[in-house]
């Protein structure tokens, strides 16, 4: 039988049996197996809560929950004492919850979510997709290929045009469970009597489509925890709920291989700045593909380009269109004219462009290298730095690893939407007072 695990307070000393947590104190390692989480985790919204007194609301859906079990126990080859699935109603209420609700999303071979339109607006929802995909896009890069283990079930129809843009990459075709299922959903045929042999029907083929998911899907690893109350929502953020509504620029500044300091390891770069792949010894793909994947499953439709590209927006005088966050190689930065200009986009003080250090700990050119490189990237970014501590002390010192990355962008990213919303609400409200030329403060906070 496995030890119980105490929960850690922030700050607790780290022993035996119990969850590592980073400096910042906002994540902490599983202990858990390799393998003993649940074959699917369920993800659905809660009822409404003015449901008459003594009814369950989710009750439906819990027979959808017992019935996809029972098909998948007889499916699949389950280890024995192994759960077919996880759904958060057999959780009790108290603070141990979220604790096992990131053990779930960590652990799961195969994420369900269950579409309504109460789904994608549910910040619990968004966070439960995030976590889930999150993994996804970690194994994508650390084998440069895709893994379908989200597996959409329909539970009231959604109109085309309201799915975020998080759900976009997510292969879907509700016609594949039959013409009841995909006209009137879960919930439909569930409640009409007549439809019940489309039902049983379309639980045996989303249970066939969940065993097929899990035994394709890699093995599970140890994963990094973050906690289920810190984790950002998919389908939150700016207010947008389709395809580009949520614009983000993303500006890479690092080398091209061609004009590298001298004596630095050419194995990290490519032929351009979109190439650069610092995590190489964990990952295949250049970070800026897996960053515009993790700005993606947040809803975002990111602009990715280099220093250059993205110059003009970043040095102008003009409104901006949305966040925007430089991932910076502390190896740039030597490169006089790079230098140069971040000193003078540090001077402008624009607190809706934060920035994220990479400081892969298995680079050993950048540990012998730390004094140069750190004392170049405060005499270039010294205000961007300090107040970047504010939101994420690993994002200035430097994100040491692939899964870090994953868990410090979107904190990132959410700190420099917050301060572009208050840029933009700020200058609604001057236009409305007919004030249009009056120059706008800085929103800081």
């Amino acid at each position: 039988m496995q030890a119980r695990v105490p929960a850690c307070r922030k700050g607790d000393p780290v022993h035996g049996g119990y969850p590592a947590r980073d400096a910042d104190g906002d994540r902490y390692l599983s202990p858990a197996a390799a393998d003993d989480g649940p074959f699917f985790f369920l993800s659905y919204a809660h009822g409404p809560r003015d449901f008459p007194v003594g009814r369950d609301p989710d009750l439906w859906i819990a027979q959808l929950y017992d019935d996809l079990c029972e098909h998948i126990k007889s499916l699949a080859d389950l280890a024995p004492g192994k759960k077919a699935g996880f759904m958060d109603r057999e959780l009790q209420q108290g603070h141990e919850w979220p604790r096992h609700l990131s053990k779930a999303l960590a652990t799961c071979h195969v994420f369900v979510p269950l579409y309504s339109r109460r789904y994608f607006k549910s910040e619990h929802c968004g966070r439960e997709w995030f976590a889930f995909n999150r993994r996804r896009l970690n194994y994508r890069a650390r084998s440069a290929r895709p893994i379908e283990t989200i597996v959409p079930a329909l539970w009231i129809p959604v109109r085309d045009g309201l799915f975020p843009e998080a759900a976009s990459a997510v292969q879907y075709n509700s016609a594949d469970f039959g013409p009841l299922y995909a006209e009137h959903g879960f919930y439909g045929i569930m409640k009409v009597s007549r439809w019940r042999e489309a039902y049983e029907e379309a639980v045996y083929l989303l249970a066939r489509r969940i065993v097929d998911a899990a035994e394709a899907s890699p093995p599970i690893e140890h994963e990094v925890w973050t906690e289920y109350e810190s984790l950002p929502s998919a389908f939150g953020g700016l207010g947008g709920t389709g395809p580009g509504d949520k614009l983000l620029r993303l500006t890479v500044i690092a080398p091209e291989r061609d004009e590298l300091p001298g004596g630095r390891d050419p194995a990290y770069y490519g032929e351009n700045v979109r190439e650069w792949n610092p995590f190489r010894q964990d990952s295949l793909r250049a970070l800026a593909d897996h960053a515009g994947d993790l700005a993606r499953s947040l809803s975002y439709t990111p602009d990715v380009g280099d220093l250059y590209r993205h110059e003009s927006a970043l040095f102008g005088a003009g409104q901006p269109t949305g966040p925007e966050v430089l991932l910076i190689d502390p190896w740039a930065v030597l490169q006089p004219e790079c230098g140069q200009m971040l000193r003078r986009l540090d001077a402008m003080d624009k607190p809706w462009v934060q920035v994220v250090v990479v400081w892969n700990t298995k680079d050993a050119q950048m540990q012998a290298d730390a004094q140069q490189l750190r004392s170049a990237l405060e005499a270039a970014l010294p205000r961007m730095l300090r107040e970047g501590r504010a939101t994420s002390a690993l994002a200035v010192r430097g994100v040491p690893s692939l899964e870090d990355f994953g868990v410090v962008f979107p904190a990132v990213l959410a700190a420099a939407g917050r301060h572009y919303v208050r840029l933009a609400s700020a200058r609604i409200a001057s236009a409305n007072d007919g004030q249009d030329d009056t120059p706008v403060e800085r929103a800081d906070g």
